[in-house]
């Protein structure tokens, strides 16, 4: 992926296997777990800063989409080959060494204390383990004391850190050690809702700060070293790797050299060089462009037969008025030539239609193929069903919204009938009249189901 993201000076440790799987504890609850001959593999986290972001964004986005159950628990021990599990046991309480302590602490914004149902944010140390060790057999994983000093004894081959580190990191390196599902879906959900909320608010003129990732920092658990090298390099020393997650993800988005974004297509993360870039790749950038392209054309083309309907209403509103001239004069009155004949033709026409009462209504215009309709308030129904007649005729239609349905059946496939007639009161214009037509038809329309409307 271009423009990637990586944390150079940066150094951490952690561990995974070449292979999970899973496993469903006595109260129906479902964990990861290293198969029982899978490997390990000791690597540095920041190597891979890349690739671990946005592979758990991409997890974080599948629980968002609401992806099927199947797909969510592929990705998620997909995730786990590629990076390990996350050492929640560590990162979700206060305690440092765990082991041999009487109690934990559950810390602010865990994951794990709100799936326990507990009447407080104490728990048992040992009762605390067994969440994250529930296959481990009595021979399979213990502690006893050696000269004074606590050890954790484990039936398998995995590193042991004989006091260098807290006793609990050996539980969290052993074949034993497993994470619930949902656990590791809330987290990674967590940091998706977590990069939406940060480009909302990217998006909005903040008047203060705002705090995105409260109680992060736990510096009586993480240590660091700083060695050289080729170049100096500080050697961070975490007891998990949710907290070697959540900086690599609180760098990235504070990285004044990239930006990370979601491609306005595909909607995947990506660094932008600028605020301008907003497609993770050409490709995307190729089809947003052509979809750009199709919508401006549909928008022409309605547009297009937009203006096809008011010309053709223009056409005969203006047969209308010729055909109330020609009736409403009688010519043998006058002898005076064409030309006063015409003069007189157009002063009765215009008188006419000052004098005409205003007849309004509702109208249905229905596809005797679908059986639906198209119901609306007109000032004047008459021109309205002239109108209509004419459109079939020239096989025009005249609402874009039957337009699909038009061309698929044709004009023949539709009639017009009138449901209702009324005058329009003296006290109103005609903007007034058409607002109480509206209303008229929408009573008509509530009467009928939404999937017999157009």
């Amino acid at each position: 992926m271009k423009n990637q993201f990586y944390l150079k000076n940066f150094k951490s440790k952690w561990i995974k296997y070449d292979n999970y799987e899973l496993r469903e504890d006595a109260k129906g609850n479902i964990y990861i777990v290293p198969s029982e001959n899978s490997s390990y593999t000791i690597y540095d986290p920041f190597e891979k800063s890349n690739d671990i972001l946005f592979d758990l964004i991409d997890l974080g986005d599948a629980v968002l989409k609401k992806d099927s159950r199947d797909a969510l628990y592929n990705k998620s021990i997909l995730f786990a080959k590629n990076y390990g599990l996350l050492g929640l046991i560590t990162s979700s309480v206060y305690n440092r060494d765990i082991v041999g302590e009487d109690n934990v602490l559950f810390s602010q914004n865990n994951i794990i204390s709100s799936t326990l149902n507990l009447d407080s944010n104490v728990m048992k140390s040992d009762e605390y383990i067994k969440l994250f060790t529930p296959f481990a057999g009595e021979d399979d994983l213990y502690t006893r004391e050696f000269d004074k000093h606590l050890t954790v004894v484990k039936a398998e081959d995995s590193p042991k850190f004989y006091g260098k580190k807290p006793l609990v990191l050996d539980i969290v390196f052993s074949k034993f050690y497993a994470e619930r599902v949902d656990w590791i879906l809330e987290y990674a959900k967590n940091i998706s809702e977590n990069l939406n909320q940060m480009i909302v608010y990217k998006n909005t003129n903040l008047t203060e700060a705002v705090e995105i990732m409260p109680d992060k920092f736990n510096p009586h658990k993480i240590g660091f070293t700083v060695a050289m090298f080729d170049r100096p390099q500080i050697n961070w020393d975490f007891d998990s790797l949710q907290s070697a997650m959540d900086m690599i993800y609180a760098f990235a988005i504070t990285d004044e050299d990239r930006i990370l974004n979601r491609c306005n297509y595909c909607n995947k993360p990506f660094f932008a060089k600028t605020e301008r870039e907003k497609y993770c790749c050409p490709s995307c950038r190729n089809c947003a462009n052509v979809i750009k392209s199709r919508n401006k054309k549909k928008a022409l083309e309605e547009k297009s037969e937009q203006d096809k309907l008011e010309d053709a209403s223009q056409i005969i509103d203006k047969r209308i008025i010729e055909d109330v001239k020609e009736k409403s004069v009688d010519i043998q009155k006058y002898k005076g030539g064409d030309e006063d004949m015409k003069n007189e033709k157009r002063k009765q026409a215009i008188y006419e239609y000052k004098e005409k009462k205003t007849t309004g209504g509702v109208y249905k215009i229905t596809n005797t193929e679908t059986g639906k309709s198209l119901i609306k308030g007109e000032v004047d129904l008459q021109s309205m069903q002239n109108r209509f007649n004419f459109s079939v005729s020239v096989n025009s239609c005249l609402n874009i919204k039957l337009q699909k349905d038009w061309n698929k059946y044709g004009a023949k496939s539709f009639t017009f009938e009138i449901l209702e007639e009324t005058e329009m009161k003296p006290e109103m214009d005609r903007r007034e009249f058409k607002k109480y037509l509206n209303e008229l038809a929408k009573k008509y329309t509530e009467k009928m189901k939404p999937e017999e409307l157009y």
